[in-house]
């Protein structure tokens, strides 16, 4: 006769779950990375194991979701180009070039256009996105990076670095509407309702600027323990407004800052690998990837705990990710 201990029962299913818990969260996704250095994009699944390594370009950098969920752009800094990748096919199906020095880009598609910084030439190319012609080519000062278009089009922001500019342009006729003047070497820009969110690599802050007059309205200053300022030099800027939060990757400080939407406020900083560079966000909202730059890994943090879930090893230099269901 067997005798059922109700005691060793609960133990026994108490650890089952314990297990499951550490095991993470069983939402499938998959991630792609590019990797400046090793010239590849590597395939990420939900639990960080690399899937696949393709070898595409020379300096791969900036990369955006295309038209359709089976294809991304990457901007190929050394081979003055931007590709189109098959994430499905795991081949590239098509090339735009020239595009002198491409280092960020975005696309608009309700107008079918492409937008890339072109870092070495002081200047940002729109291209129409299914034939890749080039239909204007924006001044900006030296080093652009970011750039972004309002959801209407009207709009373009570029960020120039050396010259701690946003530059403004009129979405329809490309004509210069304006300049903002950032603090230190302005990297990423991120569009939020009617307010642009500027990262200043060298300024330790994210400053928040008024789209409509191009005035500050707010800023972000980062100082987590430890370390100097000079060590804040924040690049991404990812938005989760599920969670009503923003996420910043401080760099050289080698953590990443929550902040609360609505009030500003830090509430966490969570500590991950060097040089926290780009931003990644799981489509249910629960992880989100951080790319640490100078560790050449990448970092999976649970969102409800916020806490680090694991690091693994990425290529050379990682630069941007995507994320797809």
């Amino acid at each position: 006769m067997t005798i059922h201990h109700p005691i060793r029962q609960t133990s026994r299913l108490l650890t089952i779950l314990s297990i499951l818990t550490i095991a993470g969260p069983c939402y499938a996704f998959e991630a792609l990375i590019t990797n400046e250095r090793s010239g590849t994009v590597i395939h990420v699944d939900a639990q960080g194991q690399t899937t696949e390594v393709v070898p595409i370009c020379r300096r791969p950098r900036g990369m955006v979701r295309g038209t359709t969920t089976d294809e991304v752009l990457i901007a190929c800094s050394d081979d003055h180009k931007v590709i189109i990748y098959d994430r499905i096919k795991r081949q590239v199906t098509r090339e735009i070039t020239p595009v002198p020095g491409a280092m960020n880009l975005t696309i608009h598609p309700e107008t079918n256009r492409l937008l890339v910084t072109n870092e070495g030439a002081a200047k940002a190319s729109v291209f129409t996105l299914s034939t890749g012609e080039l239909i204007a080519a924006l001044p900006t000062g030296l080093e652009p990076d970011g750039i972004a278009i309002t959801e209407n089009g009207s709009q373009i922001f570029v960020a120039s670095e050396n010259s701690g500019l946003v530059h403004v342009f009129d979405g329809v006729t490309y004509e210069p509407r304006g300049t903002i003047a950032t603090n230190l070497r302005p990297r990423r820009i991120a569009l939020r309702n009617d307010t642009l969110w500027v990262s200043t690599e060298m300024g330790s802050r994210v400053e928040i600027f008024d789209i409509n007059t191009l005035v500050k309205i707010n800023e972000i200053l980062f100082a987590p323990k430890g370390f100097r300022p000079e060590q804040m030099t924040p690049v991404d800027i990812l938005f989760n407004d599920a969670a009503n939060e923003a996420y910043v990757a401080l760099g050289s400080a080698n953590h990443v800052a929550v902040v609360d939407l609505n009030t500003l406020a830090i509430n966490k900083y969570i500590l991950v690998g060097r040089r926290a560079w780009g931003l990644g966000l799981s489509p249910d909202q629960s992880t989100l990837i951080v790319l640490n730059g100078l560790s050449d890994d990448f970092t999976l943090i649970d969102l409800a705990t916020k806490r680090p879930r694991l690091t693994k090893r990425a290529g050379l230099i990682p630069h941007s990710i995507e994320v797809f269901e």
